[in-house]
């Protein structure tokens, strides 16, 4: 059994490395956006990660979760506000994915 001060010490050590992963991709983006050929790369970058993690999850999703991410990527692709789709998406996973999930299986 682990004890108390074990999962404390744990918790700290991810939180600490965490926040240096951060601290260290913002101070290696400052040196990085001064190269002329780099800042598309960037400006794409959060959009390929939140693809990353969430396309794995997506297809091993239920026909709600996959309506949703649909919904994210159409709405991001025609209007490019972050804010819409991200709550359009969690609207349809919320009310329409229980709905879907339903219909379809």
């Amino acid at each position: 059994m682990v004890d108390q001060q074990s999962a404390l010490l744990a918790i700290f050590m991810m939180a600490a490395i965490v926040y240096l992963t951060r601290l260290t991709g913002y101070f290696i983006g400052l040196q990085l956006r001064h190269i002329q050929g780099i800042k598309p790369v960037l400006e794409a970058l959060p959009g390929c990660a939140f693809m990353a993690i969430l396309a794995p999850a997506v297809r091993q999703g239920s026909p709600g979760e996959i309506a949703a991410m649909a919904c994210v990527v159409l709405i991001m692709w025609r209007s490019n506000n972050v804010v819409v789709a991200t709550g359009t998406g969690l609207a349809v996973l919320l009310f329409g994915g229980p709905w879907l999930d339903s219909v379809i299986a």
